[in-house]
């Protein structure tokens, strides 16, 4: 039997002071560009499933030109199908990822307008986070 791993009070795996807001934007920003290679991803995958298509159609075709009995037939009928149907799903997601791509960008730039000048402020005080210190608490 497993043990699950002991939470913090929130439910986070952060303790107060390990994530900080740089943390937040240089996070954001990386999530950015992933989210946004992720769509040259589905491009690709759509144009490997055109040239797939078009094997799968040109076989479907010559075995039907080979009358060739059993189920290749419907077998490969229903390939392209699929393939039709992972082809559509691409192209969805390389037309809706961009939107999360700007999202999560525009989110990390909010915050960093938000918060960034207190962060600052705080760690040229020598703390870490805000009102980290005893003397903060009195």
């Amino acid at each position: 039997m497993t043990i699950p791993a002991p939470r913090t009070a929130r439910g986070t795996q952060y303790t107060d002071s390990d994530l900080t807001i740089y943390d937040v934007i240089e996070a954001d920003a990386d999530m950015g560009e992933e989210i946004a290679q992720g769509a040259e991803e589905a491009k690709r995958t759509a144009e490997g499933c055109d040239l797939l298509m078009d094997r799968l159609e040109a076989l479907h075709a010559k075995v039907i030109e080979l009358k060739v009995p059993g189920v290749l037939e419907t077998a490969v009928a229903r390939l392209i199908e699929h393939t039709q149907k992972v082809k559509a799903r691409a192209e969805a997601i390389a037309e809706t990822i961009p939107a999360a791509a700007e999202a999560i960008t525009t989110a990390g730039d909010n915050a960093a307008d938000r918060h960034k000048a207190l962060a600052d402020a705080v760690r040229d005080a020598g703390h870490t986070a805000p009102a980290e210190r005893d003397y903060h608490n009195e």
